[in-house]
């Protein structure tokens, strides 16, 4: 098989007709921020559907395998002048943890016209709000994350999206002002914003929301019924656990397995008996999840006498 060169894969999806392989995209994988600077300046002539196209792929690869870090691009196409490439960069780096990415996302939050792109900005965004608040960051960076998030909230009345995706992101910096943010987004009669408040009361690691979590966990729409349960898991309260094991038996799929998930990260005997039994379902997704909580749990417990097994 023929190795082709970063020009000839540029110069391939420059020709709409010409299909955008997985293999030809890997070259792109792990560049510095200059030569991804320079790839990108490279790009400009091929048309925004394939810039799209080829973004949207380099994020499938990068979920795919660990290995491929396509950040030095995403990063680049930050000021692509397409809002869709836009959008995809910001999306593409939510794994990322580099702290050089703060001042750009806070920019596309507060300035890009696309409504997309700021949502996606304000969901990588989310990321380094946690690292800040668990100070794994510089107080400037935080409180500068910490103050768009809120502007982006008060200024984007009109746009449930973006504003929902900051509730959500500034919700680990637990204050009042962060309380009554969560409170407001609660009490709407936007069903997006309800969940996403509830989101946010997972986040915040607070235990007064519990009795709201717990009263979502019998909803009947099924989205609702699944921020609570994962909520739930993140609040992380022992005595959950009885309406947790109860969620193993929703009708929901992907309720049941938020469910499991969250009964790993609440741990604990009661939680254990629930996993056992949540391994015998029947359904294979849901067995193997219980499995890898348990398996978590067990590392949890005993870490040492886990890695000589």
């Amino acid at each position: 098989e023929v190795r082709m060169t970063q020009e000839q894969v540029i110069s391939e999806l420059s020709e709409s007709g010409k299909p955008v392989r997985h293999s030809d995209l890997r070259l792109f994988s792990g560049l510095s921020r200059s030569d991804a600077a320079s790839v990108v300046a490279s790009w400009r002539g091929i048309p925004p559907e394939r810039r799209r196209l080829a973004l949207d792929r380099m994020i499938e690869l990068s979920e795919d395998d660990v290995e491929m870090d396509f950040t030095g691009v995403f990063r680049a196409c930050l000021r692509d002048a397409d809002a869709g490439a836009r959008e995809r960069a910001a999306r593409g780096l939510w794994d990322s943890d580099d702290r050089a990415l703060v001042r750009p996302l806070i920019e596309m939050l507060l300035k890009d016209e696309s409504r997309d792109a700021r949502a996606a900005a304000t969901v990588t965004l989310a990321k380094f709000a946690e690292m800040a608040s668990e100070g794994r960051m510089s107080r400037r960076d935080g409180d500068r994350i910490r103050d768009a998030l809120f502007s982006a909230i008060e200024r984007e009345a009109d746009d449930v999206e973006t504003r929902r995706r900051a509730i959500e992101a500034v919700a680990c910096f637990n204050s009042d002002r962060v309380k009554a943010l969560i409170q407001d987004a609660y009490a709407d009669s936007d069903a997006r914003l309800k969940r996403s408040a509830i989101y946010a009361m997972g986040k915040s690691s607070d235990e007064v929301w519990m009795p709201a979590v717990l009263r979502e966990m019998r909803n009947p729409d099924p989205a609702m019924r699944f921020e609570a349960t994962a909520a739930c898991g993140m609040l992380g309260d022992e005595s959950a656990v009885p309406h947790l094991a109860n969620m193993l038996e929703d009708q929901d799929r992907e309720v049941q397995l938020a469910a499991v998930r969250a009964l790993g990260a609440v741990g604990g005997g009661a939680a254990r008996m629930a996993l056992a039994r949540a391994v015998r379902n029947g359904d294979d997704a849901i067995e193997e999840a219980a499995e890898e909580a348990i398996a978590e749990l067990d590392f949890d417990e005993d870490p040492i006498g886990f890695r000589f097994q």
